[in-house]
This record gives C-alpha cells, structure tokens and sequence, in this order.
C-alpha cells in the first residue's frame, strides 16, 4: 500500500525490539467468560494491517491520516463523532483485556505509551489490537497498574487527541471511563467486588493516588427508572448517535436524543 510516509504496513513501531513473551495472555481467558479478551494484546507483528505506535498518533500528521481513513465509513459527518467513536475502540483496547490480566490473572503489562503500538485495519484505519514490546510480568499491585496505565498513556493520548482534533477533553475520559467501569463491574460480578475495590476507586475517588485531580470523577452516574430500576449514564455524551447507520446509547446517554 502507498503511504505519505507517516504510515507503513506493518514496520511502524516503537524504537525498541518486540521482546519475547513468555505469558499466553490468549490462553489466560482461553474460552471463558472473558474469551473476548483474546487477540487485542499482541507480542509479534500481524500479517495484515497498520501498526503505528502509539506515541506517534500524538503527531498531529500521522493522527490526521488515521481518522481520515476512518471518516470515509461516515461521509459528511461530524468529525468530533467520528473521532470520539474512533476513540471508543481505542479505549475499550486500553482498558478490557488489560484489566481482566491485572485484576483477575495478577498479570501486569508493558501499556505506557512509549511501549505500546497500534494495529488499525488497512482501508478503514479502526483499532483492532495493541502490539507490546515489553514482556507481561507477575504484579501483586494491579489497581497501581491500572493508574500508572492511565497517567503512562490515556492522559497523553487524551492530551493530544483534544489538542489536534477539538474534541474535549472530558468527552475522552468519559470514553475511558465507561469502559473502565463495565469492565471492573463484570469482573466484580464473577470474581466478588473485593478484587477489583482498588480500580474503582480510580473512578470513584476526586483525587488520584498521591494528588491530582481525577479526570474520570463522577463520569458514570447512577440513574433510576421510574419503575425504581437502577442503571448507569454517562455524563458527557460520546456523540455517536451523530453518525449514520450507529445506533445510540440507550438509556446511557444523558441527552434524550443519543438514546434512541
């Protein structure tokens, strides 16, 4: 495939060699209730696609061409929605798999933004995998994990993101959140809520640990149906409902016309 040259296919990796894995992260969730964790933490290149790290999508070029890509599955649409639904596959990447090894396999992972690269498919630039280029690890502290995954890469890549696409930052972080909070919530289901208590303080506390505002405070909101029903809803909508053939949210969203 022909590039500008801010893409290759897939050569366009971090600075240092894919290490040699020695945890089998797809055989850790296997055919279980987390079996749709499999195949979005790599250690060796694909055959097929993009790989671009993850730093360099904080260049503004190479970030352009991605989502241009991506656009043409939603001519003439918003653009703040095309990059927010980007970015809702991108952090459900950043937070599902890598919290099921961290919480329920103690495994840690080498996900700080230097570290890390992204495979997106050819034609429609969509994130499809993380390729690693640090070996997983045993952690007896995952809740630590999780926030140093979160000041390591969300909040740069976020940073970035808002800078050169104008979408506020807050929409961003409430991408990551929900998914952070689904996650944690499904593992808490199966696994008891004790494991997880350490992550959801990072949704759930003002502060992160050690000081600093948390970005992700009072993102995911406790609502009731008027039958007494109980769900959660964003606090800034994601803005997928703009655009065509995307279904909205549900009851999730916290504008009237994104539940449909």
């Amino acid at each position: 495939m022909e590039t500008n040259g801010a893409l290759q296919r897939p050569t366009l990796i971090a600075d240092h060699p894919v290490a040699h894995q020695t945890v089998n992260l797809d055989g850790l969730v296997g055919d279980g209730p987390f079996s749709y964790c499999r195949g979005k933490l790599l250690d060796s290149p694909p055959q097929t696609g993009i790989v671009v790290s993850c730093r360099d999508l904080c260049d503004r070029a190479i970030f352009d061409e991605i989502i241009g890509r991506y656009a043409q599955k939603f001519p003439r649409s918003d653009r703040r929605a095309i990059v927010s639904m980007w970015t809702l596959y991108y952090f459900s990447m950043l937070t599902i798999a890598p919290s099921v090894h961290l919480f329920v396999h103690h495994i840690g992972l080498p996900l700080e933004i230097d570290r890390l690269s992204l495979v997106c498919t050819d034609q429609t630039g969509e994130p499809e995998a993380f390729l690693m280029s640090g070996r997983p690890e045993v952690t007896t502290d995952p809740a630590g994990e999780l926030h140093r995954l979160m000041l390591g890469h969300a909040e740069p890549v976020i940073a970035a993101i808002a800078a050169n696409a104008g979408v506020a930052p807050k929409l961003l972080w409430n991408n990551v959140a929900a998914y952070l909070s689904w996650i944690l919530k499904e593992i808490a289901h199966r696994h008891g809520p004790l494991l997880v208590e350490g992550g959801l303080a990072l949704l759930e506390e003002a502060q992160w640990p050690g000081g600093g505002r948390n970005p992700m405070f009072g993102m995911i909101r406790i609502a009731r149906q008027q039958c007494g029903l109980e769900f959660v809803r964003r606090k800034v909508c994601c803005l997928r409902y703009n655009l065509p053939g995307v279904g909205g949210c549900g009851e999730a969203c916290p504008l009237p016309e994104g539940r449909h």
